[in-house]
């Protein structure tokens, strides 16, 4: 059975809008001041203003399409009547006038209502959709609920944001403690140029906008936004060198011909607490008599020490008498000491006394 449908839609608003005042252009070649991404209101004002276009459409899976007079679709341009100043009076108006007619082959199934509002490039800045379907009447006549079919439409996703002079925009995200969490690039629709701005991050506290601008002689500028005021913040630049210190490894400074190797040392103490036994490193500019001790909080004065200059491969092994200074006569270069304890550190090292060395 075929049933012949007449079908009126009106629109319900769900669109909360405030005024916004006219944001003055920035100079040629600059960065915006101020980015409208104060709250979803304002995002919603200036999605309003590139609203050229408005679609109604009725459709069904049980539609009989082609059947005659049927009407199924109406797309009308937008031109605000006071130009400049669009109007979502006007654009509820004209879905109003959308009256449609359809034949469908199974009355039971569902009927979507769903109503569009786009910009010069085709992208939905607003959308919304209404599900229903028919009843029978007295007569066992299947008919609408009710004769207008209201839809609301709610902002389509993110919404446009034109920044004059950007080539790239970054949003970051902030945690309670202000540090950042996590960043991400906008989307940018190609055909317009405008940069899509989540509508859940207008008016946030702790989001920051970063736009780029690419010039062509190779600089980069760039500008960074609160989403919460809406203009710019100044970054900071600081300098600062660094320096790295070996953990387990202790350089002597050039020259220095005694050393002791005990708990003193705070690098020293903190090896021994993580139950490492340093590697001991003498740089000699000339050749002269090094004096060497080591010893242990708890494992007491070392048995000796393995040496060698960097660039053999042999180790030479010097014994330790508790309580005094080990002499050897060592020529410039570079030299690396390994301490033999008693037990500590056993498990990290293992050296025979004929110079080879064992791994």
């Amino acid at each position: 059975m075929k049933t012949k449908i007449i079908l009126s839609v009106i629109l319900s608003s769900v669109l909360s809008v405030v005024a916004t005042p006219a944001v003055q252009p920035p100079s040629v070649g600059e960065l915006p001041s101020t980015l409208p991404i104060t709250s979803p209101e304002v995002l919603i004002s200036n999605a309003k203003r590139l609203v050229v276009k408005v679609s109604v459409s009725v459709n069904s899976r049980g539609f009989v399409y082609g059947a005659p007079k049927t009407v199924t679709y109406l797309e009308k341009e937008y031109v605000p009547s006071v130009p400049n100043q669009p109007d979502f009076g006007e654009l509820l108006a004209i879905v109003s006038t959308a009256n449609f007619s359809f034949e469908t082959r199974n009355p039971l199934d569902p009927i979507e209502v769903g109503v569009t509002f786009r910009d010069k490039s085709g992208r939905e800045l607003f959308q919304g959709n209404q599900s229903f379907k028919l009843v029978k009447d007295a007569n066992g006549n299947y008919i609408p609920p009710s004769s207008e079919i209201k839809v609301r439409v709610w902002p389509a996703g993110d919404l446009p944001l034109e920044i004059a002079g950007a080539d790239w925009v970054e949003v970051a995200l902030l945690n309670e403690q202000g540090e950042t969490t996590e960043t991400h690039s906008l989307d940018r629709d190609q055909r317009t140029g405008n940069f899509l701005f989540p509508l859940y991050l207008a008016g946030q506290k702790n989001v920051l906008v970063t736009a780029f601008d690419n010039r062509n002689d190779g600089t980069t500028t760039k500008a960074v936004y609160s989403a919460q005021t809406g203009a710019r913040q100044p970054t900071i630049t600081r300098s600062v060198t660094a320096s790295a210190s070996l953990e387990g490894v202790i350089v002597v400074k050039p020259d220095q011909n005694t050393v002791v190797v005990n708990g003193v040392d705070e690098q020293v103490a903190r090896a021994f607490k993580n139950d490492v036994s340093p590697l001991v490193q003498i740089t000699f500019t000339k050749t002269q008599t090094f004096f060497f001790y080591a010893e242990h909080p708890s494992d007491g004065a070392a048995k000796g020490f393995w040496i060698r200059r960097s660039d053999q491969t042999g180790w030479i092994y010097l014994g330790i008498v508790k309580g005094k200074l080990t002499e050897a006569n060592l020529s410039e270069g570079v030299w690396d000491l390994v301490i033999d304890w008693p037990t500590f550190g056993k498990r990290q090292q293992s050296f025979s006394r004929d110079g080879g060395g064992k791994g």
